[in-house]
């Protein structure tokens, strides 16, 4: 029943990070004819994060039974942070631009922060690592992106979740969420 609990919490995280990654778009979008180009990306920032990054771990810390301690130790690499994080932005700027840079860098780092670290370590409290990867990159292709088609998020978005997973066990988070932020721009650039 456990195991059973814990995929159920972690599809409850995802669904709940949807919602109010949506509620907050749509008051952006509301208000948006009249906001500079800054506040709009600073309201951006905002929303995802607060939707994936401090709601999960708020539910988690006040709601779950799991012994997540330390949830934000060990998580990066800052010096391979450093340099992944310069390098993307400036693969990103020469091929979307400012704006999309920024949001990219916020979608990546949020959903890694939720898939590659929350969800993961929700699932390895009952399951095994390579159990919990196809798992939750199951989730990551046909939950959270329940707008797109089934069968390609099944063939496209299931396996790079794998690899990002994959990525993140070896090298740390910093690693998946630059390699996720890539992906998002060349999809952009080449779609």
């Amino acid at each position: 029943m456990k195991k059973f609990e814990n995929v159920i919490l972690s599809c409850a995280l995802i669904v709940l990070a949807g919602f109010v990654l949506n509620m907050g778009l749509f008051v952006i979008t509301l208000i948006n004819k009249q906001l500079p180009p800054w506040v709009y990306i600073t309201l951006f920032v905002s929303v995802f994060i607060l939707a994936f990054v401090i709601i999960p771990v708020f539910i988690i810390h006040t709601f779950s039974n799991l012994q997540i301690n330390n949830i934000f130790i060990d998580l990066f690499n800052w010096k391979r942070t450093v340099i992944i994080l310069i390098t993307m932005i400036i693969i990103s700027l020469c091929f979307v631009g400012y704006e999309a840079t920024f949001e990219y860098l916020v979608v990546a780092f949020g959903e890694e922060f939720l898939f590659r670290h929350i969800i993961l370590l929700i699932l390895l409290s009952v399951f095994r690592r390579w159990w919990c990867y196809i798992i939750g990159s199951l989730m990551f292709a046909l939950i959270l992106h329940l707008n797109g088609d089934f069968i390609i998020n099944l063939l496209t978005k299931f396996p790079v979740s794998l690899l990002l997973y994959y990525v993140s066990g070896k090298y740390k988070l910093q690693d998946a969420i630059g390699l996720h932020w890539l992906y998002n721009v060349l999809v952009y650039k080449f779609s």
